[in-house]
């Protein structure tokens, strides 16, 4: 359960920070945010990840948390990186 909530909470960390740059919003959201949303998305990024990193420590220990946490942030990262080169698959997909 730790593990599946540590990859969930990168994944979502990602996600904010992928959102979070104006250039992405455009291609995902086809219009920009304001700024103040972009800036809440870019803390709520790092705070999931941080989250994701204590959650982590505390069940499997700081060692072999912060191997987890790495594990997981990695394979966390890969997915948004192939999700954002492949945007346009996944919309036509997506469009009914």
């Amino acid at each position: 359960m730790i593990h599946a909530a540590t990859f969930f909470l990168s994944l979502g960390g990602f996600v904010g920070l992928l959102l979070a740059m104006r250039r992405h919003q455009q291609d995902w959201l086809s219009r920009k945010l304001p700024l103040a949303l972009s800036r809440t998305l870019r803390l709520m990024g790092f705070l999931a990840m941080a989250l994701a990193f204590a959650l982590a420590g505390l069940g499997f220990g700081w060692g072999d948390g912060a191997v987890a946490w790495f594990g997981w942030l990695t394979i966390a990262a890969a997915l948004v990186i192939v999700a954002n080169t492949n945007r346009d698959r996944i919309m036509r997909k997506l469009q009914p």
